[in-house]
């Protein structure tokens, strides 16, 4: 079983261990006003000497973007459009404390300065004059956020700080780039072909189908020497539907399949049978029935199992410095965004000790299934690299950007954030790695009949199915699966109490691996197999039933 991973995470060749001496073109209009502003900001940016800035990075990431959406069978919206966009991260004070993990308020958030509209032509003079005006609003905002960041440590009388930016060699890595195009006029069709099919279900009350895909690439460039370009791409088609249960509760099912090349893009074929997929589930489960209360076995597969481990772990490990804001009339919190809850638990085991969990920015495929979070160069110029996190149950590890921890003072190459964001330790690619044990990793067959073994030892009717869920911690359907095996549909359920221990109770896996679409900013994959867990809670959800529409579905209503 371990080998099949191994194997999945030596796609790519570890493109790491050298530094690439290429320069970037000559000609390459972008770098060069990125470049001429960078040196004249360092040295002359002194605001009624209240300091130069320390470091000083820009992003510019540009290409073409094509998107398309479709209900019924009808296509409702498409966009296709060039993309060019600037981001700047400057930082004032010091490499130990910075303008950086602080948010002057709630509402202001805590954003890059961004433009999202700079020029599409190379003109040298008008992309100057962006990454100019943009640069002056960094400035400013940094000297205000600093100014406040070092009233709010001192008023709270904090001792225990870490550095806001680690040391980091300069490094260089020049990729060309070009933006792909996808056929539109076809996809516009299979978008609205794929909506059609739900036309065959009149349980669906609603539904959309989605293609975004963006293509082309980044440049980037600070203050301590590091540059590069490199290719970027994201592309999504994502199914959604919803109708009512008998008592009016809202159900919900969706399916997203990522990719990044054109040409990895899901088949039509692939896309029809999933529609008809879940239009089939949403019409099992709109005559379902809620259950009162469960405590006992419960076995997630596939997409479920995916959202467990990123709920629970991914969410956990990532982000590991917490980001402050000051208090306010809405709101008693100080901290704008908490570190990784697990960040803490750091040598303990927090998985059943016959898993480990790797995450491989090289990976660009799994068992021919496309990887969306592939990536050379992280958002800080730091070059990306594999992280073990868990080694046999025990955390080993976590996402590091360029900002220092209690346990560790250097990134791990994880630093990222899409364009309105600042870095911050993230995922790309996470395998869940089960050890080479016959008693805890068997086929997906076998593992429901553990899971019913489980029913019987514990005397139970019957077992909880997870096929598909928005989260741990809000209502989901899910399937009572009986002792003979016979499955029945059941809604407005909940999680009680499910916790970080749920991670270490999973008692067995499938030996059969799913690859599944993480919900963030960055593109990135679970590779999991299907879990059992063995024992959850679950009673029935206080969120009320809605009330269904008086008419039926106009589309329905004459058939």
């Amino acid at each position: 079983m371990k080998k099949i991973f191994i194997t999945a995470l030596t796609v790519v060749s570890a493109f790491c261990a050298a530094r690439l001496n290429a320069a970037p073109p000559a000609d390459d209009k972008v770098f060069s006003a990125m470049r001429d502003e960078l040196s004249r900001s360092m040295k002359k940016l002194d605001m009624d000497g209240l300091g130069k800035p320390y470091f000083l990075s820009y992003q510019v990431g540009d290409g073409h973007s094509f998107s398309v959406t479709a209900g019924f069978g009808a296509v409702e919206s498409v966009n296709s459009s060039a993309y060019r966009r600037l981001k700047v991260d400057l930082r004032a004070g010091t490499p130990k404390l910075d303008n950086s993990n602080y948010a002057p308020n709630m509402w202001e958030g805590y954003r890059a300065e961004t433009d999202w509209n700079i020029s599409l032509t190379d003109d040298y003079d008008a992309l100057r004059f962006a990454v100019w005006a943009a640069t002056d609003k960094a400035y400013k905002k940094a000297l205000e956020t600093l100014s406040k960041k070092k009233a709010f440590v001192e008023s709270k009388n904090m001792e225990e700080l870490y550095d806001d930016m680690t040391p980091q060699a300069p490094y260089e890595l020049f990729r060309p780039f070009a933006a792909e195009r996808l056929d539109e006029a076809l996809w516009r069709e299979n978008i609205r072909k794929v909506s059609a099919v739900f036309l065959k279900y009149p349980e669906v009350k609603s539904s959309s189908v989605r293609l975004s895909f963006a293509s082309g690439g980044v440049r980037y460039l600070n203050s301590e020497g590091s540059a590069y370009s490199q290719p970027s791409c994201a592309g999504t088609v994502s199914l959604a539907v919803s109708g009512y249960a008998q008592d009016g509760f809202r159900l919900k099912a969706s399916h997203a399949d990522n990719f990044c090349l054109a040409k990895d893009a899901p088949s039509l074929e692939k896309l029809l049978a999933r529609a008809d997929e879940l239009g089939r589930d949403l019409a099992r489960m709109s005559k379902s029935e809620p259950i009162k209360a469960y405590i006992g076995p419960v076995l997630f597969e596939d997409d479920a199992a995916g959202k467990f481990f990123e709920t629970l772990l991914v969410n956990n490990v990532s982000n590991p410095r917490e980001v402050w804001t000051e208090k306010s009339r809405w709101s008693s919190e100080t901290v704008y965004r908490r570190a990784g809850e697990l960040v803490e638990r750091l040598g303990m085991r927090v998985t059943s000790p016959f898993l480990s969990v790797v995450d491989d920015p090289a990976a660009r495929y799994h068992e021919g299934v496309p990887l969306s979070g592939f990536y050379e160069v992280d958002d800080e110029g730091v070059p990306a690299r594999k992280v073990k996190l868990v080694s046999r149950g025990k955390l080993t590890e976590y996402y590091m950007s360029r900002a220092a921890t209690r346990d560790f003072a250097a990134s791990n190459g994880h630093g990222r954030g899409d364009f309105s964001e600042y870095a911050a330790g993230s995922p790309s690619n996470v395998f869940i790695i089960p050890e080479d044990n016959p008693a805890k990793v068997v086929p997906k067959p076998e593992l429901k009949k553990k899971f019913l073994n489980l029913c019987r030892e514990q005397e139970l009717e019957y077992c909880i199915l997870v096929k598909g869920f928005d989260g741990l911690y809000g209502p989901f359907s899910a399937w009572k699966v009986y002792l003979d095996g016979r499955e029945e549909p059941v809604h407005g359920i909940e999680f009680t109490g499910a916790g970080l221990r749920s991670l270490r109770d999973i008692a067995a896996v499938s030996k059969e691996t799913y690859v599944y679409n993480l919900a963030w900013s960055t593109p990135g994959t679970i590779v999991t197999p299907s879990i059992l867990v063995q024992e959850m809670e679950i009673k029935k959800t206080e969120e009320k039933p809605e009330k269904k529409p008086y008419l039926p579905h106009p589309y329905f209503a004459g058939r």
